[in-house]
């Protein structure tokens, strides 16, 4: 199935220095095994029969062919007709801090049209200048990160106006094997969290919006084509994919960070630092208060989750344009730095459960969680309810498992690699 079209009914400057760049920063070592992405098979199977075809591209920075060119570069020396640019979250060159807003801009003559800020989805008079949209944006594979509620509404903005959507495929970097996390709960969609999925699904962007549309998560006449990669397997993490990362958000420098994010991105919602204003966001996690020797006892230094457990100590700084305000801002923390000593088989989410069984534990004046922020994160109100002493952790663990068995086997209809 890897190697088939799978059919289911800032300034003008700063922009082109940002791609020239990434087009020297993104070239590729030669493999013959690496992984074709689907944007490049786009560009050889679709551009020529497209050439009049008014295009509308979903897009940022990481929208790059592996021979290190950009997509709208090699679609516009194809003669494709490319009518606008729509950007999510942090923007087309991805240097917006999370959560703020992102302005429309231009990259030569064509319009870009943010999809995070203001209008989430595109207006009636901007799919008017559309036939077609394209997404191409890599994801990092973890529920609460917008980019999929992004693809959620071009989706659906699609099936009210009657246009086609490519879907370009790319890789999970977090692989397609293990699934973990609670199901969102409809009380708490957002967007942030617009899906009913585990807070780590293992689906690639183009099994993601088949499930979307056969699930009626989105309008099932939505007209949809997923343009597959070819040499992907399940079992891949991002080192095994022959591809240079390049970082799809500000805080998500390696594929690394992207491993840890499923879990270590719950903790901001329970007081403490998770590496945000470091140089290793969520792989450092640590407080002014945290002893990190007893955790690291406590949780038999990772092994459990295919970690291995660091003693480091840290302040936290504003970082304009990653962030501007981290928890405990300029104050000096001691933690925990995560190493990998089996990425294949590596739990985060699990790990910080566990985490935070241990913080409770221990220091329960300190494990203050903020209700609100944590719930839409987590997708549902059981670890919250953990926090209040409301229900026990193995009855936590044991709805999180009904959950991850539930998905796994809903989701087998649109895996689309072995």
């Amino acid at each position: 199935m890897q190697s088939r079209l799978i059919h289911a009914s800032l300034s003008v400057a700063t922009i082109i220095i940002l791609v020239s760049t990434l087009n020297s920063n993104a070239k590729l070592t030669s493999k013959s095994s690496r992984v074709k992405l689907g944007n490049e098979r786009f560009v050889e199977n679709y551009a020529s029969s497209l050439k009049g075809v008014r295009l509308g591209l979903v897009i940022n920075q990481t929208s790059i062919l592996p021979n290190g060119q950009s997509l709208i570069n090699t679609l516009l020396e194809k003669g494709c007709s490319l009518k606008a640019i729509f950007s999510p979250e942090h923007g087309f060159a991805g240097n917006v801090e999370a959560g703020s807003q992102v302005e429309n801009s231009r990259f030569q003559n064509i319009k870009i049209f943010s999809l995070y800020g203001g209008r989430n989805k595109p207006t009636p008079e901007q799919c008017s200048q559309v036939d077609a949209f394209v997404y191409d944006i890599q994801d990092v594979g973890t529920r609460f990160y917008t980019y999929i509620t992004t693809l959620k509404y071009i989706l659906q903005t699609a099936a009210e106006t009657g246009k086609v959507v490519y879907v370009l495929d790319r890789p999970d970097p977090a692989g397609g094997l293990i699934v973990e996390g609670p199901l969102l709960r409809p009380q708490f969609k957002s967007f942030i969290g617009s899906l009913p999925l585990p807070l780590r699904y293992g689906l690639t962007a183009g099994e993601l919006a088949l499930m979307m549309k056969g699930e009626g998560w989105v309008d099932k006449k939505v007209k949809l084509e997923v343009v597959t990669m070819k040499n992907w397997k399940r079992k891949f993490l991002w080192t095994e994919t022959g591809l240079n990362w390049i970082p799809p958000s500000p805080n998500m420098p390696t594929p690394e960070t992207a491993l840890a994010y499923p879990g270590t991105g719950l903790l901001g919602g329970v007081n403490l630092n998770q590496g945000l204003g470091t140089s290793n966001p969520f792989l450092i996690i640590g407080a002014p208060w945290l002893e990190p020797g007893l955790i690291i006892e406590s949780l038999d230094n990772g092994r459990e989750f295919g970690l291995k457990l660091e003693k480091v100590s840290y302040t936290p700084r504003s970082l304009p344009g990653k962030v501007l305000h981290p928890p405990y801002e300029n104050r000096f923390c001691r933690g925990l730095r995560l190493h990998f000593s089996s990425k294949e088989k590596t739990l985060s989410v699990r790990f910080t459960l566990a985490l935070i069984k241990i913080l409770k534990e221990h220091y329960p004046q300190k494990i203050k969680p903020r209700t609100d922020s944590l719930n839409l994160l987590f997708g549902s109100d059981l670890l919250v309810r953990y926090l209040q002493r409301k229900i026990s952790y193995k009855y936590l663990l044991s709805q999180i498992v009904q959950d991850e068995e539930a998905f796994k086997k809903q989701r087998r209809l649109y895996l689309l690699y072995n």
